[in-house]
């Protein structure tokens, strides 16, 4: 029997929400979800979640910091749960966050609000830690799960779009597996329709090691990373943390995480 990919995924993205706030990541969100906009002729919105006694002031702040033509909506209570009603009120299909470091054992213990909106809102989530670059290269990890897919047509989606090469990473879990994991990559990629393969050019690589670790590494050289988030186990995700928000927590370049399903 076959597995389910899940639901359809709209991507390019036709509408598009950014989490903003008075920082310098929020503005590293804005002006990528600006350029990507721009790009794939989509609409986008902004959303302020705080105290509504300040709600007309932030409102005007923003308004002179995003420029008078950004369509702002200003929310009450905790971001995280604000932030996934709107999006599925308004439809988007791709929210855009920046990355804000905290020190090492805070972040781990609490984590952040990019991490827990990636796992609650059905569509892709990006996160920016720096400001935005249109990219060259696009790494995209993948395995043998059949949502690996989805992540592999996004991806190529993104680096079609901008011109960019399209690096495939495998890892495998050890030097024995290494062969039967560079033909599972490359079984992989030959899915990608013809003229798509032909634009974007992938690079296949294989890695031996733990997957946060080796991804991490093999961003050197790339402008972004784009793979699927994927629950696990409950206790294993409480304890350690998915894939996604391990490698977002390091991450020096944008990550996209595309939903499973």
């Amino acid at each position: 029997k076959r597995r389910s990919e899940g639901p359809v995924l709209r991507f390019p993205p036709r509408r598009i929400l950014v989490a903003v706030e008075f920082t310098k990541a929020s503005l590293f969100a804005w002006e990528a979800a600006r350029e990507i906009a721009g790009r794939f002729g989509a609409s986008l919105e902004a959303v302020w979640c705080g105290p509504p006694e300040s709600r007309v002031t932030a409102l005007k702040r923003l308004r002179a910091r995003l420029g008078p033509g950004a369509r702002v909506h200003a929310v009450k209570g905790d971001p995280v749960p604000a932030i996934r009603r709107l999006a599925r009120r308004r439809a988007c299909d791709l929210i855009v966050m920046g990355a804000h470091r905290r020190p090492g054992l805070v972040r781990w213990v609490q984590g952040s609000v990019a991490e827990a909106v990636v796992h609650g809102v059905p569509c892709p989530v990006l996160i920016v830690p720096r400001a935005w670059r249109a990219p060259k290269w696009i790494l995209a990890p993948v395995n043998d799960a059949a949502y690996a897919r989805r992540g592999l047509l996004a991806a190529a989606v993104l680096a079609r779009a901008y011109k960019a090469r399209l690096a495939l990473l495998r890892i495998a879990e050890d030097s024995v597996k290494g062969p039967y994991a560079a033909g599972r990559v490359s079984a992989l990629a030959e899915k990608l329709p013809p003229a798509v393969s032909r634009d974007v050019r992938p690079e296949l690589e294989v890695r031996v090691g733990n997957p946060v670790v080796e991804i991490l590494r093999a961003q050197h050289g790339r402008d972004m990373i784009v793979l699927v988030a994927h629950r696990k186990s409950l206790l294993g995700d409480m304890v350690l943390g998915t894939t996604v928000e391990r490698v977002l927590r390091h991450s020096r370049v944008p990550v996209l995480a595309i939903p499973s399903r």
